[in-house]
């Protein structure tokens, strides 16, 4: 059984210890960067993004990092998504990873669908969306992205070279 479970005291550190495969380690900002960049966000004063803990039969075997952004307050990069699909709200999430001792076997796939749903029951705020982006040379992300329902809107102006947008309606 797939869960998300808030990062606390108890699985810090097994979160920590969270390992990409080799190739898959400059796609993604360490996890420790993560968790300081949502509690700068927190000392800020700013909404930090939910961070999570991918557990998998009581075993943390990933993680995951959502952010939710409204266009009326904070929606700079992601405007696109209203003038090309109306969206005024949307989650997105901006990390997603699986450990590469876990990789392979259908974790990811319903890790995803697991955020899905939750995104669906409008923690931050309803939205229309949720929205993500990837590397395009990423096939692996491209494949689970797509068979979970996510449809790509191709490259826009706010992601960096080479990176594909991706977006899930919710309505």
């Amino acid at each position: 059984m797939i869960e998300l479970r808030k990062i606390d005291h108890d699985n810090f550190e097994a979160v920590l210890e969270i390992k990409l495969a080799e190739g898959q380690r400059v796609n993604v900002m360490p996890i420790s960067h993560c968790i300081a960049e949502a509690y700068v966000d927190m000392t800020a004063g700013k909404k930090p993004p939910m961070l999570f803990a991918i557990y998998s039969n009581d075993q943390v075997v990933g993680f995951v990092e959502i952010g939710f952004y409204q266009l009326d307050e904070d929606l700079e990069d992601d405007e696109w998504l209203y003038f090309e699909f109306g969206d005024k709200a949307t989650y997105e999430v901006s990390r997603f990873m699986i450990d590469e001792k876990h990789q392979g076997c259908g974790i990811g796939r319903a890790a995803m669908v697991a955020v899905i749903e939750f995104v669906k029951t409008s923690p931050q705020g309803a939205a229309d969306s949720i929205s993500l982006s990837y590397w395009d040379k990423n096939e692996a992300a491209r494949r689970l992205f797509a068979s979970v329902g996510f449809v790509e809107v191709g490259h826009r102006e706010a992601l960096d070279e080479g990176e594909v947008g991706a977006r899930y309606a919710i309505r």
